[in-house]
């Protein structure tokens, strides 16, 4: 059901106080003034500086009621009011719904128990969901959603009739402006246009980046999401075959042509393993490889101190995402954001916001494939892990001994030298146990020690700098062990395995014993 019938759905059930959560009071005004003229109902606004004013016959603008700015007086003039049919829209009304503002809360509350012959609906407009404690109970909740393709495109309509420019946009152009625009307001898509026309003097397609970028630093302000480039493919990710496999399938299920054969889009991936191993290189470089738009969330970024306020924050990080779909959502080391859950220390906020995350995965209805990465199985909650959160759960291992040649490779080829001048066998054998993180880092410091000595980089300049590193293999030999083993019967594994060349973390270690940790041998 869209906005504005389950908005004029309440309105004709006589519901008198309705808290409406947006910034985009156009759009409200606009589906209130439809309410209003096809249910024959008056039309008034108010705010702390405008005070009262009342809509005429539906035109953009206001005959003027009264100059009343005080809220408890409002509220008893429209509970006073002789007329039984109006709407009274209340305009950033949420400094008024705190404990220091009762008295404003409690007549709120009296309004609720008005007679149900009267047909007066107040609407309270705020810019996120209060949670008032008090209201639970009594006054329903609409959250408007950001705009879809065609509002955008009346926006964009608007601005390039209204402003004088050198090249008009053809159809196709128009779509892909649309497209690029999806996730803002209609606010901030007209400036947005209007910023673009003042400075180019014209607005087609190869005007797309400009809106991507303004796009990007509005999604920044939120301080919740971070909007990441596409950058990379799959070339650049050393090994991993069984879960670039995957990836690759998947991928293709957001075209017509998969829903038309029946394919329904993927919800998500989580990326469990030890830490340097690539769980965040694949989540950068899948948006590139699907052509997808990249969103990071990061959790910690949610919370906040007002009451209702992280849940809040919560929605609309995710109702982004969804404005924008088909998108990828990137939650990075997700168990530290959730670490607060079992504890209950901040009075339930984090299992709150949990529970609103877990809800949406569950129940999303656009395309957003979520990619979940975590270190540590143990913090992670149970429900998280279950079947209909994500389509599947791989474990990101060690590199194999044909995984770290890849590796070297990519990253001395990175650095504009010769494979062939390296003898990567040397190289393979003395990096055994390392993560990519670490293989990356040894050629980064070889770079160091030959520029330090005046000559160019050499393979005994790698191992230099592998023999100098103590890797996590060592360091987290237990944690590794215990990792491989839960997800021996839990998770599908990013790589095919190689079982001649497995990483070593000690070699007292029997053979039967690296076996029990290496789910390739059998």
């Amino acid at each position: 059901m869209d906005f504005k019938q389950e908005l004029e759905n309440l309105v004709k059930a006589n519901i008198p106080v309705i808290q409406v959560v947006t910034y985009e009071w156009q759009r409200l005004y606009g589906f209130c003034v439809g309410v209003a003229q096809e249910n024959a109902l008056e039309l008034y606004t108010w705010s702390v500086i405008s005070g009262l004013k009342k809509w005429n016959n539906g035109e953009k603008q206001f005959n003027e009621e009264k100059d009343e700015k005080d809220p408890l007086d409002l509220l008893e003039w429209f509970k006073e009011k002789d007329t039984k049919k109006c709407i009274l829209i209340l305009e950033d009304f949420h400094p008024y719904l705190t404990n220091e503002n009762f008295g404003i809360i409690r007549f709120i509350r009296e309004l609720c128990r008005t007679d149900s012959g009267y047909k007066k609906t107040l609407i309270i407009q705020t810019p996120s969901n209060m949670n008032v404690k008090e209201f639970e109970k009594e006054v329903p909740v609409l959250e408007l959603e950001l705009p879809k393709d065609e509002t955008i495109q009346a926006v964009l309509d608007g601005v390039t009739k209204d402003l004088a420019y050198d090249m008009k946009p053809n159809s196709a152009d128009i779509r892909d402006i649309v497209a690029a625009s999806k996730g803002l307001s209609i606010m901030e898509a007209e400036w947005t246009y209007r910023k673009i026309l003042a400075n180019k003097n014209r607005l087609t397609k190869f005007e797309i980046p400009l809106i991507v970028k303004e796009k990007e630093q509005i999604i920044k302000k939120s301080g919740i999401l971070e909007y990441f480039h596409p950058q990379g493919d799959f070339k650049e990710v050393g090994g991993m075959e069984n879960l670039k496999e995957w990836l690759g399938k998947r991928g293709k299920a957001f075209t017509q042509d998969a829903k038309d054969f029946g394919l329904v889009s993927p919800k998500g991936v989580m990326l469990l393993g030890i830490p340097g191993c690539g769980k965040s290189l694949v989540s950068k470089t899948i948006a590139n490889e699907w052509e997808l738009p990249l969103l990071k969330l990061d959790l910690g970024n949610v919370f906040a101190s007002l009451v209702g306020e992280s849940e809040a924050r919560m929605r609309e990080a995710l109702a982004l995402s969804e404005a924008i779909s088909p998108s990828i959502l990137w939650i990075d080391e997700i168990e530290k954001g959730l670490s607060g859950i079992s504890s209950n220390s901040d009075g339930g906020t984090s299992a709150k916001v949990f529970g609103t995350l877990l809800t949406w995965m569950q129940e999303k209805k656009n395309e957003v494939f979520v990619i979940a990465t975590a270190n540590k199985i143990e913090a992670l909650p149970p429900e998280l892990l279950r079947k209909g959160r994500f389509d599947e759960i791989f474990f990101v291992d060690l590199p194999s001994a044909k995984e770290r040649e890849e590796i070297f490779k990519i990253h001395i080829e990175k650095k504009d030298r010769d494979i062939n001048d390296f003898d990567l066998k040397i190289l393979v054998d003395k990096s055994n146990g390392f993560s990519g993180a670490e293989i990356e880092e040894s050629v980064n410091e070889a770079l160091f020690i030959a520029y330090d000595k005046s000559k160019e980089v050499e393979t005994k300049d790698i191992e230099k700098a592998l023999n100098d590193t103590f890797p996590l293999s060592r360091t987290m030999e237990e944690t590794i062990k215990d990792l491989r083993d839960w997800a021996k019967v839990r998770a599908r594994f990013a790589s095919y395995g190689d079982s001649k060349a497995l990483p070593k973390f000690d070699e007292k270690i029997p053979t039967l014993a690296q076996e029990k940790y290496n789910p390739f041998i059998k």
